[in-house]
């Protein structure tokens, strides 16, 4: 497979991940707002969990809702927005849509051209979470398509890869921003994992698995450890290692390739070694850089000639 088609995979993968991630996130920080008095602080991380603070600082006046909302959802000039990861869905996808079934083009075609309409403004600020609702919904559609209709050869596993590759990154950004939170706010600790968990998906099985009893110790757990739950760091690490293996089978052995895989069963390994307490003081954030290190790692196993369309 060349260069440039692998690389679009990925990131498709990636992107369409990134936008209902950043949906997610946004809906708790949201959540987390009718629970706090000081929103001026909650818009900052918001900013600082999505995107760049610098950059934001540099084309708006103060951190206010509207402006906020526009520049993690809507702002095109911002590379990390809502908007720019499915327009940049829809570059990478235009490159390979000859090898894809057509039904995923016309999903992130459709979806892209609505976020640039005035429809997408108004919805956006009258009912923020019926607009990110709206993110997720598509992005579900998405991949939902590709499961059901894409047939299971590298093209998948690439794909795939930039998923879960995404998703636990994505998962460990959201808990980094629990933490900063927590040490802000102290009074409100079960109100901040309630909403972590919510905007993961997680409150039914954490109501199965711990009660109605919501603790940082949990969290941490189900979020981190748990391979069952699909949204867990370690379910995306371990989706991760088996995609690249099954792609190693498929080529034989390649240096690349190799360590990106070396790499992956490290950051596993680490993680599991970590108990509840140590997870529940924020010893995860400390081995971030690890999970952070795979993006680079994949990538140079995939399309070590950097031919693709990343943006």
């Amino acid at each position: 497979m060349l260069n440039r088609i692998a690389e679009s995979l990925f990131w498709i993968g990636r992107y369409t991940e990134r936008a209902e991630n950043h949906a997610r996130l946004i809906d708790a920080f949201y959540h987390i707002r009718e629970e706090t008095a000081d929103e001026d602080h909650l818009w900052i991380r918001m900013v600082r969990a999505v995107g760049d603070p610098t950059q934001f600082e540099t084309a708006q006046l103060a951190y206010r809702e509207q402006d906020v909302l526009f520049y993690v959802a809507l702002d095109a000039s911002h590379s990390n927005s809502i908007h720019s990861c499915v327009q940049s869905t829809k570059t990478n996808l235009k490159t390979v849509r000859e090898r894809l079934p057509e039904e995923l083009w016309d999903i992130v075609n459709g979806f892209a051209l609505w976020l640039r309409s005035g429809e997408a403004d108004e919805l956006l600020y009258e009912s923020p979470f019926l607009f990110l609702r709206k993110v997720k919904e598509n992005m579900g559609m998405f991949y939902g398509a590709a499961q059901h209709m894409m047939f299971r050869d590298q093209q998948w596993l690439i794909m795939e890869s930039g998923r879960y590759l995404e998703r636990a990154e994505n998962t460990a950004r959201l808990l980094e921003s629990l933490h900063r939170s927590i040490a802000d706010d102290e009074s409100r600790v079960s109100y901040y994992l309630f909403s972590a968990v919510r905007a993961l998906g997680g409150v039914d099985v954490y109501r199965r698995l711990y009660s109605d009893h919501f603790t940082l110790e949990h969290t941490a757990s189900l979020l981190i450890m748990n391979e069952l739950f699909p949204r867990s760091v370690q379910h995306g690490l371990s989706g991760l290692e088996a995609n690249l293996h099954t792609i190693r089978g498929m080529n034989g052995a390649d240096p690349a390739l190799d360590k990106a895989i070396r790499l992956v069963v490290k950051a596993r390994s680490e993680l599991s070694w970590l108990d509840t307490s140590e997870l529940a003081k924020g010893s995860l954030l400390n081995g971030m850089e690890a999970i952070n290190q795979l993006g680079a790692a994949v990538g140079d196993a995939f399309f070590r000639a950097r031919q693709g369309v990343r943006a």
